[in-house]
């Protein structure tokens, strides 16, 4: 009998009435082309007609050998006819009517002269042949989960190519099953159904609780999905009740799941409240499946039972342990932070078969020499394209490398007192560097935000060690209560001694705190020192400091400095020009190539001529290719002036002097910067430091509430056997005094006293409750910096 977990769905195909496509295509062929090509033609139709005639019966015979084949083969023809032969109701066209059923409803017929509809209507049915041929797999084998998991991931790219190629030119009203909407939901319903595949694959090969629970998350992610798109308000009302309900009854079995997955997980690594904390959300879960599963069958009821069944049982189970063994509080669900993440495991496969290139179908209406005259051509011109394309490469990289070389425009940048452009290129290399990833992280403020940060971790800290001081106080206060009121008789261990090692951990961690305060300090300190220095540490800021380049005080030679100038930008100006003349350039080269189709031209001269065609036809580039030279020549002569300009540039104006003076400059901001890393390196320390502390406190504090909650109930404990010892003490007093009272009665003998037992004495000292076991010591406080 199917079950929740493993009942699968298959789209229905579409039906369709009898086409005549021999006629009309070879009436047109004859008129357009002439009666020889007709004739020719007809082998080829007749296959076509045959085929027609086999793929109409896939509604009925969907799993007969070889429909699918057909069907694929079918298409091809198709692309064959639609790329030769108009079929529209206009005059001169093949008027082919196609008509087709719903899939779903199948009393709604629609009839296009649309050679699309035909195309998109078969796919459908490919699609829908090839998830029959997945439903019809031996799921209880991992080869036939493979097997179906892959017809399920081909059907659904079958119904993301419909939806992508085909649908769109559908004629309007579009049937139904050919909307967007619906041919979405079909996909995903396949890939929801590949998936699940997937995931009994995992559960047969006896995979981790872990893996599966991420495979099953998966699946119920994706039959969500699903569900939501049956609840469109384009689809409502269109599928059958029992698909939308199918869908949220997967959705949600495959939830619980994963939850119950997780539990055996939590199981493993003794985590019994998290476990049972999950398993109720379980239960919960499984309350609106059964719901769910009514809308779909008494079948999946029973099986939903079952699955509640397995689930109570571990409940039981775990509760159980839990209140006999592990004694753990049982958070919320909400509260666990259990977040399970989805593990994708199928994707679309595109359609293969359905390349129509490798067919020779009315190869004689289309001549194989006009096809190869055409890819000559463009042979040809991707020849002459590419050469230009990496000659106009070739002359940017050269100017980009020769102004690199010659340190421009920075070097005129560096004139301009506004700018710190041109300065900042005079900084070395190695400060520039470091500047760059100070500028880059933030400077001053990113260390003001490790130390705000290490603050917050401070105060997190302390908190800790005070929550953990108040379990362990209140656990003394309550010992006190008990041995004041019930003296020697409260046999516990004290509390100062049961709680020692945990008084000696906070007394540690908070000397390590107040040494680390004090190493805080010291930062403090100092970052207050260079404030004004680090608020330096921009390569903007710090080019400001360095001397600026200036024209000589006299001028010895017979240069002009401002002449110098004035050409050299000049000269950079007109270079950018023809960089953007090269940009020009390839655009309309783009732009020509895209246009160049002359596949008519090629259609209207015998083949003879097309030699003579392909150079004429050759000669529109050579405009492009004439501009590229001599622009790429003019470059060539300018930046060799450009190179003399520098030259006279550089001497005038002493550059290697000036840098000699930046070098020296730049001591003092470097000193800094190497001071800054240091700071921030020690922040960083720090920083781990407090969230070691943190961590190893957070241990202590669960530790010591853990330690007080223990002792809080074997107090208890221990309190009820003294009273009821104490009880037991007093009713035996109160019997032995009334035996003597009447012993010197007249009246007969009362009931001897063993009528009266005393209730059994049950009370025994516990035990002192072990310490646990100390923590790893936390990181050693980071020393102050030097």
């Amino acid at each position: 009998m199917p079950s929740a977990l493993s009942v699968l769905l298959a789209i229905h195909c579409k039906k369709t009435e009898s086409v005549d496509l021999k006629t009309p295509i070879h009436k047109y062929i004859a008129l357009t082309y002439s009666e020889t090509e007709a004739r020719e033609a007809e082998d080829d139709l007749e296959t076509i007609q045959q085929l027609r005639s086999t793929i109409a019966n896939a509604s009925t015979n969907g799993m007969q050998p070889g429909m699918r084949d057909s069907l694929a083969k079918y298409c091809r023809c198709l692309t064959a006819i639609e790329t030769r032969f108009p079929i529209s109701k206009e005059k001169g066209h093949a008027q082919v009517a196609f008509t087709w059923y719903d899939a779903f409803k199948s009393s709604k017929k629609h009839t296009q002269y649309n050679v699309h509809l035909e195309k998109a209507c078969v796919m459908f049915n490919l699609g829908a042949v090839i998830s029959q041929q997945g439903l019809a797999c031996d799921r209880t084998t991992p080869d036939g989960l493979i097997t179906a998991s892959k017809h399920f991931q081909e059907a659904a790219g079958l119904y993301a190519f419909i939806q992508e190629a085909e649908a769109n030119k559908v004629d309007a009203p579009k049937p139904q099953d050919l909307s967007a909407d619906c041919l979405s939901v079909m996909e995903k319903l396949m890939l929801a159904q590949a998936q699940e595949c997937v995931y009994h694959k995992a559960v047969m090969d006896k995979k981790s609780p872990t893996v599966i629970a991420r495979l099953a998350k998966q699946v119920a992610v994706m039959y969500e999905g699903v569900t939501r798109g049956f609840g469109l308000s384009s689809l409502s009302g269109y599928f059958d009740k029992s698909w939308p309900a199918h869908a949220a009854m997967k959705g949600s079995v495959f939830q619980v799941e994963v939850l119950s997955q997780t539990a055996k997980a939590l199981q493993a690594e003794d985590n019994i409240a998290h476990q049972v904390s999950v398993l109720r959300e379980a239960f919960a879960v499984l309350q609106n499946t059964k719901k769910l599963a009514k809308a779909v069958g008494a079948d999946m009821v029973d099986s939903v039972s079952k699955v509640q069944e397995g689930v109570v049982a571990a409940l039981a189970r775990a509760e159980k342990d839990n209140n006999t063994i592990y004694l753990q509080r049982v958070p919320a669900f909400g509260d666990t932070g259990i977040n399970i993440q989805g593990a994708l495991l199928v994707k679309n496969y595109p359609p293969t078969n359905l390349d129509a290139s490798t067919d020779n179908l009315f190869s004689s209406l289309v001549p194989d020499s006009s096809a190869k005259s055409l890819s000559k051509y463009t042979d040809a011109v991707d020849g002459v394209t590419r050469d230009a394309r990496d000659r106009l490469a070739a002359a940017t990289d050269t100017a980009r490398t020769r102004l690199k070389e010659m340190e421009l425009p920075e070097m005129l940048e560096a004139l301009d007192p506004r700018s710190s452009k041109g300065t900042a290129s005079a900084l070395p290399s190695a400060l520039l560097a470091d500047l760059e990833e100070i500028q880059t992280i933030g400077g001053v403020t990113h260390i003001q935000g490790i130390l705000a940060e290490i603050g917050e971790l401070k105060r997190t800290c302390e908190e800790e060690l005070v929550a953990a001081a108040n379990a362990l106080n209140a656990d003394a206060q309550a010992d006190a209560e008990a041995r004041a009121k019930y003296n020697d008789q409260f046999r516990a261990t004290p509390a100062p001694t049961a709680a020692k090692s945990y008084w000696d951990r906070i007394a540690q961690f908070r000397a390590s705190l107040a040494q680390a305060a004090a190493s805080d300090e010291g930062v403090m300190d100092q970052l207050a020192q260079h404030q004004e220095g680090f608020a330096a540490l921009a390569v903007d800021a710090a080019a400001l400091k360095l001397p600026r380049l200036q024209a000589p005080m006299v001028t010895t030679g017979d240069e002009d400095p401002a002449v110098v100038v004035a050409s050299l930008r000049r000269d950079l100006e007109a270079l950018q020009a023809l960089a953007s003349e090269r940009s020009g350039i390839e655009e309309a080269l783009n732009d020509l190539k895209a246009k160049d189709n002359i596949l008519p031209k090629i259609m209207s001269v015998n083949q003879q001529a097309h030699d003579s065609l392909f150079a004429s036809e050759l000669k529109k580039y050579d405009v492009l290719v004439a501009d590229i030279k001599r622009n790429s020549e003019a470059q060539t002569e300018l930046l060799a002036r450009i190179g003399n300009q520098n030259k006279v540039f550089r001497e005038v104006f002493d550059v290697h002097g000036w840098r000699a003076a930046c070098e020296a400059a730049a001591a003092g901001i470097r000193e800094e910067a190497r001071t800054f890393k240091g700071l921030l390196d020690h922040c960083s320390e720090g920083l781990r430091f407090y969230l070691g502390m943190h961590e190893v406190e957070r241990r202590c504090r669960q530790e010591a509430e853990d330690f007080a909650f223990t002792r809080s109930v074997q107090r208890d404990e221990l309190k009820q056997d003294i009273e009821r010892s104490k009880r037991a003490e007093e009713a035996d007093q109160l019997a032995r005094r009334m035996a003597m009272a009447n012993m010197h009665s007249q009246q007969s003998a009362p009931p001897p006293a063993a009528a009266y037992p005393a209730p059994p004495m049950t009370s025994t000292p516990y035990a002192p409750q072990p310490s646990h076991p100390y923590a790893p010591p936390p990181p050693p406080p980071y020393a102050p910096p030097p």
